[in-house]
């Protein structure tokens, strides 16, 4: 059991010594503010404050962690041995840095509550982050710190941090639309077959007519094969420790607009293919794009009503989470579990970890019961690659989640895996399933 010295106790203290030491260390832990306690304890102890009590091992704090409400810091980065770290102590600290606080601002996504530069969707720019101006996007920093801290703290490795434990991976599929031509209407297919032809994509437009007049599948129909892929690793794959492969589909039941084109989910025949896939794998919501409170509700509804399923696992439109917009949507919903926190158009983890964690709502201070999962990939970030460096991004990621024995999750547009356009989405993701 590790005792914490800690006279001041703030929600967000409470909230990244229970994910840190609870949730990755999984080590029991204590929090004391008085000092006789502290000292009469001979086991694992250490002080977190502004100063060291004695000669005690002491973690020097910044501030952050005591405050209420966002202020605009300036990062400066420092090492910490081979990893980068920020918040530097300026005097006496056995962790260089403030490594409670780092966390904290990197993991509930602290810098994205700040005023900043949108991409054309909407969404917070992984440019513009702490983790890409400093390099460190790819990696789980907030894992390898906290497995650096485990050894300093507990003369050892944890086997929850590091490559003994089971690397849990998932495939996750957002399906906007099932369906290329086939059910999409008379304007989404003439302006299809249009711009087929000013492109000279002939090729396209004779797809487009033998599928539209039922000669051939449409594009987009995959599902089977994807399935397949997944089906022949659940049944071939040796039995291992070391892995576990989950496939999880996303589907949207809102409202047919301008923004939200798919096939309509009165559709029988989606329906049907929505419930063969889930006789096979996880299946979950996608929320339709720019959604409300009220649209939330009327899809989380449709979705259990339609499907005959409750409703665990959903995501955001293109990932679009504009903190805290999303999420507290979701918090007052029966959502337990949320997929879109990541970066769709660059590769890396948004907030620097492998390992769910419940959102952090910091207008209101307060832990919510919402469990995001953070994706370490989404394939749209690297579809304009040569398939040796697509291949060689997604080696870089996994092995740097293998480290520290995370969650690796691949996002996919389920779009990617059209038969009309020249994709490795398919060799991606056996790579994905075969490692």
């Amino acid at each position: 059991m590790i005792l914490i010295y800690c006279p001041n106790l703030t929600p967000r203290k409470q909230y990244i010594f229970k994910h840190i030491f609870r949730r990755l260390m999984k080590v029991e832990y204590e929090i004391t503010g008085e000092l006789n306690v502290f000292v009469g304890h001979e086991g694992v102890k250490f002080s977190y404050g502004t100063k060291p009590l004695g000669e005690e091992t002491f973690i020097w704090s910044q501030g952050l962690l005591d405050e209420h409400g966002i202020d605009n810091y300036d990062i400066e980065v420092i090492p910490w041995g081979e990893l980068p770290a920020f918040f530097p102590s300026p005097e006496r600290s056995d962790v260089p840095f403030d490594i409670f606080a780092a966390a904290f601002y990197l993991i509930t996504r602290y810098e994205e509550y700040l005023p900043q530069v949108k991409d054309d969707y909407g969404r917070y720019s992984p440019y513009e982050s702490t983790a890409f101006k400093n390099n460190f996007l790819k990696l789980p920093l907030i894992d390898l710190w906290v497995q650096k801290l485990a050894v300093q703290l507990l003369g050892e490795p944890l086997s929850t941090l590091s490559r003994k434990r089971t690397v849990n991976k998932l495939i996750a599929v957002e399906v906007a639309t099932f369906s290329k031509y086939k059910k999409r209407g008379v304007v989404i297919n003439t302006t299809a077959f249009v711009r087929h032809l000013r492109k000279l994509q002939l090729n396209r437009a004779w797809s487009q007519l033998k599928t539209l007049f039922n000669v051939e599948e449409d594009p987009y129909d995959n599902c089977d094969k994807i399935l397949e892929l997944y089906k022949q690793y659940r049944g071939t794959r040796v039995r291992s420790k070391k892995q576990h492969l989950d496939l999880l589909f996303f589907f949207h039941l809102g409202d047919y607009n301008d923004q939200n084109t798919g096939v309509t989910y009165k559709s029988k025949s989606y329906l049907e293919a929505i419930k063969h896939i889930a006789d096979y794998v996880r299946i979950g919501l996608r929320f339709s794009s720019n959604t409300s409170q009220k649209d939330v509700y009327k899809e989380e509804k449709r979705f259990e009503e339609l499907l005959k399923r409750p409703l665990h696992y959903t995501m955001a439109a293109h990932s679009k989470i504009a903190m805290p917009g999303h999420y507290k949507l979701l918090v007052d919903t029966k959502t337990m579990e949320d997929y879109s926190m990541g970066y769709v158009n660059e590769p890396g983890l948004r907030a620097s970890t492998s390992f769910p964690f419940y959102f952090y709502d910091l207008d209101y201070e307060v832990q919510t019961p919402l469990l995001i999962h953070p994706y370490a990939i989404h394939y749209n970030s690297i579809s304009l690659k040569m398939l040796n460096g697509q291949q060689q991004v997604l080696q870089e990621i996994m092995d740097n989640v293998k480290e520290v024995g995370g969650n690796f999750i691949a996002q996919y547009y389920y779009e990617h895996f059209d038969r009309d356009i020249k994709s490795h989405a398919f060799g991606v993701l056996e790579s994905i399933i075969n490692e």
